[in-house]
């Protein structure tokens, strides 16, 4: 019998190897649980979910909106763009889509405190228009505001958002968001 003990060595109490187990105790799964704990949190704050614990910190470049502007002014003969918007604003959507000789132009705008501003300009008609951006709540005017020498009218969106429009050389203006109402001001302030 190959690998067997020989047969002249007698078994001793004291040789025989009885294997320990290690007893699992509510400590012991403790540790491991804030084991696993720890390098989930590192792989969060290392990883891609790391805007999901630091939202700030993946801000999107601004858009460029010249493109967007030169186009609807090579379309519609002129443009109410904005001029001098404060420097914590950020860029962060523009379009423009034409048919024929209509053209349609939109530049959203993050605000401070992640709130958002929108432009939208059309040489179209002004009722499409209006409902398109801010829905059939938006039909319905609630008063005027002066803002520079230009007079705005008041609606609100179907999101209850405050909308300034308005009408003026052949363009119609709406400026809506989430931002405040001296916010939206700024911004129909700011076209030119």
């Amino acid at each position: 019998m190959s690998g067997d003990a020989p047969a002249s060595d007698p078994i001793r109490d004291g040789d025989v190897v009885v294997p320990v187990r290690p007893v699992k105790t509510f400590t012991d799964m403790g540790r491991s649980l804030g084991l696993m704990a720890v390098v989930i949190a590192g792989l969060l704050l290392l990883g891609p979910a790391r805007t999901l614990v630091f939202p700030g910190a993946a801000k999107m470049a601004p858009v460029d909106y010249s493109h967007q502007v030169a186009a609807f002014a090579k379309v519609a003969g002129r443009v109410l763009s904005p001029v001098g918007i404060p420097h914590d604003w950020r860029a962060n959507a523009a379009t423009f889509d034409a048919n024929g000789r209509t053209a349609r132009m939109h530049i959203g705008f993050a605000t401070p405190g992640s709130d958002f501003a929108g432009l939208d300009e059309t040489n179209g008609a002004a009722a499409p228009l209006i409902a398109k951006v801010l829905g059939a709540r938006g039909a319905r005017v609630t008063g005027t505001t002066t803002v520079g020498a230009q007079t705005w009218e008041l609606r609100r969106s179907d999101r209850g958002e405050e909308a300034l429009t308005l009408t003026t050389g052949g363009l119609t203006v709406v400026v809506t968001g989430s931002a405040s109402d001296r916010q939206l001001r700024t911004l129909a302030g700011s076209l030119s």
